[in-house]
C-alpha cells in the first residue's frame, strides 16, 4: 500500500478534523508513554501539521490526483508505453517528495508538556527528543495547537497560554502558627476571591495567598465540602478574574492544560487530554492525563481557548495519569455544606487498593474509632474527617479540633490543647495511639 500522510496517522482520507485530531492524540499518548518509535514521530507530526490545516490539506489531496498522462511528441511504439507509465509513477512520487519538504517547513504540531517557573525570562521547551535540529524553532504565529474537540476555532499555543492564564493561578501556603504545614494551589475569581480544595483551605489555622510576586492573608468564606471547594477572600487582593467554561463543552481526547503549584512550585504548567468524562450528581468529573502531583490541588484545569473547565482536585495514587478535577461550573452553585466529597470516596477506593501506601499518606486515619486507654480504662469516640477536623466524644462532651498525619506522626489541635501521638501501628481496622508519658490508646474503626 502507498504510504500517505493518511496512513501515517492511521485514518481514513475522508477522516474529519475530530477523527484526525483523535488519531493524533492517540499516538501522541503513545509517543510519550514510550511505546511509539520516535523516529516515526517525526512523520506523525508532519502529517498532523499538514491534515489539521484546511488549506494545506486540500493543497496536498490535489497533489496526490494525478491527471491521466498522453505524450505529444512522435516515438515509437515499443517506448511510448513504457515512457507513459515512468512518467506518471516518477511525477507522483515528485508530488508526494516537494510535498513532505514543502510542508516541514511549516507549521509543526505543539510541543509535549512545558514547565515554566514564576519570574522565569523563558519557557523551555520539553519535547522528549522528538525532534533535534531537524526543525528550527517556530514563531507562536506559526505554532500548530494540539487536538481539541471541534474544528480548534480559539485555540492557543502553549507560550501564549502561560502567559495569558499565569496571572489568575496562585499557590496557596498553609500555617498551624508559624509552621508551614503544607502548599496548595488556587485559581483568581476577580477582585479579592480565589476558588482552590477544602481540603486545601482547611487544612491550616491560617492561610497565605502568593500570587505573582505579592503574598496575602487570606481566609475561608465559602466552604462547600461535598464538592471540595472553598471560596477564599484575600485582604489587599485585586485579581483579574479567569473566564469560566463549562465541562459539558468537553469531548474525550481534547486537549487541556493544568496550572498549580506541585510541590510549592510556582507557576507549573503541564498538557494533556482528556481521558474520560464522569457523570456525577450535578456535574461531571474530568478525568485527564495532564501530570499533577500533590500541591497541585485547587489550581485551573484550562482548555486550550484559556477558559477554566475544572478545579484540580485528586489522582489516583495507583496506577498511571489517573487525576481528576471537578467540573468549573460548580463554582456558581457553591453553599456552605459540610460532606465528604469527592476526597473522601477516592481517600476510601485508595485504601483498599494499596493499604501500604494509604497507610503512608494518612488516608487510613479518615473515619470513626472507637479508642480505649487499657490502664485507666476510659474510653472515647474520634471522628477523623478528610479535611483534617476531628470530633472528640468523651462522656456527653464533644470536643471540635483539628489533626495533621506526617510519618507516623499523628498531630492533634484542640482549642487550648497542641499534642502529638506516635502511631506504632495503623491498618484499616486497628490503630494504636502512644502518648509522650507513655499511655497507650487502642482503637478499632466502627
Amino acid at each position: 500500500m502507498k504510504r500517505t500522510l493518511y496512513t501515517i496517522l492511521g485514518v481514513d482520507p475522508l477522516a474529519t478534523s475530530e477523527e484526525i485530531a483523535a488519531a493524533y492524540a492517540r499516538l501522541h499518548a503513545a509517543f510519550q508513554s514510550g511505546s511509539y518509535d520516535r523516529n516515526d514521530w517525526v512523520l506523525v507530526r508532519e502529517a498532523y501539521a499538514v491534515l489539521s490545516n484546511k488549506d494545506k490539506r486540500g493543497h496536498y489531496d490535489r497533489s496526490q490526483i494525478a491527471p491521466p498522462l498522453t505524450r505529444s511528441v512522435d516515438a515509437d511504439a515499443g517506448s511510448k508505453a513504457g515512457f507513459n507509465l515512468d512518467w506518471r509513477y516518477g511525477l507522483g512520487a515528485g508530488l508526494l517528495v516537494a510535498a513532505l519538504v514543502y510542508w516541514s517547513k511549516g507549521r509543526a504540531p505543539a510541543a509535549p508538556p512545558l514547565v515554566a517557573a514564576q519570574g522565569a525570562s523563558q519557557v523551555a521547551r520539553q519535547d522528549n527528543g522528538a525532534h533535534g535540529g531537524n526543525f528550527p524553532a517556530q514563531s507562536q504565529s506559526q505554532a500548530v495547537s494540539a487536538p481539541v474537540a471541534g474544528n480548534g476555532s480559539g485555540a492557543m499555543g502553549m507560550e501564549d497560554l502561560f502567559a495569558k492564564l499565569s496571572p489568575f493561578v496562585a499557590r496557596i501556603n498553609m500555617y498551624n502558627g508559624a509552621s508551614m504545614v503544607g502548599t496548595g494551589s488556587g485559581v483568581a475569581l476577580g477582585g479579592n476571591e480565589i476558588i482552590t480544595n477544602c481540603h486545601v483551605a482547611l487544612a491550616g489555622s491560617r492561610l497565605q495567598v502568593k500570587l505573582g510576586q505579592d503574598s496575602y492573608d487570606a481566609t475561608v468564606t465559602v466552604a462547600d465540602e461535598e464538592r471540595d471547594l472553598c471560596k477564599l477572600a484575600v485582604k489587599g487582593l485585586n485579581a483579574p478574574a479567569a473566564v469560566i467554561g463549562a465541562s459539558g463543552e468537553l469531548r474525550t481526547g481534547q486537549r487541556v492544560i493544568a496550572i498549580g503549584a506541585p510541590h510549592g512550585l510556582d507557576l507549573t504548567i503541564s498538557d494533556g487530554i482528556v481521558s474520560s468524562l464522569r457523570p456525577l450528581d450535578g456535574g461531571t468529573l474530568i478525568q485527564t492525563t495532564a501530570p499533577v502531583s500533590p500541591g497541585s490541588s485547587g489550581g485551573g484545569l484550562f482548555d486550550s481557548s484559556g477558559r477554566l473547565v475544572g478545579i484540580v482536585t485528586f489522582q489516583m495514587r495507583t496506577g498511571q495519569n489517573l487525576n481528576f478535577a471537578a467540573p468549573a461550573e460548580w463554582i456558581g452553585s457553591m453553599r456552605t455544606r459540610r460532606g465528604g466529597g469527592l476526597i473522601a470516596k477516592m481517600s476510601a477506593e485508595r485504601a483498599q487498593e494499596n493499604p501500604a501506601q494509604s497507610a503512608q499518606n494518612g488516608d487510613l486515619v479518615v473515619g470513626e474509632w472507637h479508642c480505649n486507654d487499657p490502664i485507666g480504662g476510659t474510653s472515647v469516640m474520634i471522628a477523623f474527617s478528610d479535611d483534617r477536623t476531628l470530633q472528640m466524644r468523651y462522656a456527653n462532651r464533644v470536643s471540635p479540633g483539628r489533626w495533621m498525619y506526617r510519618e507516623s506522626q499523628l498531630s492533634i489541635q484542640f482549642s487550648n490543647v497542641n499534642d502529638t501521638l506516635r502511631v506504632e501501628e495503623l491498618s484499616r481496622d486497628k490503630m494504636i495511639l502512644k502518648f509522650n508519658v507513655g499511655q497507650r490508646l487502642v482503637c478499632a474503626r466502627r
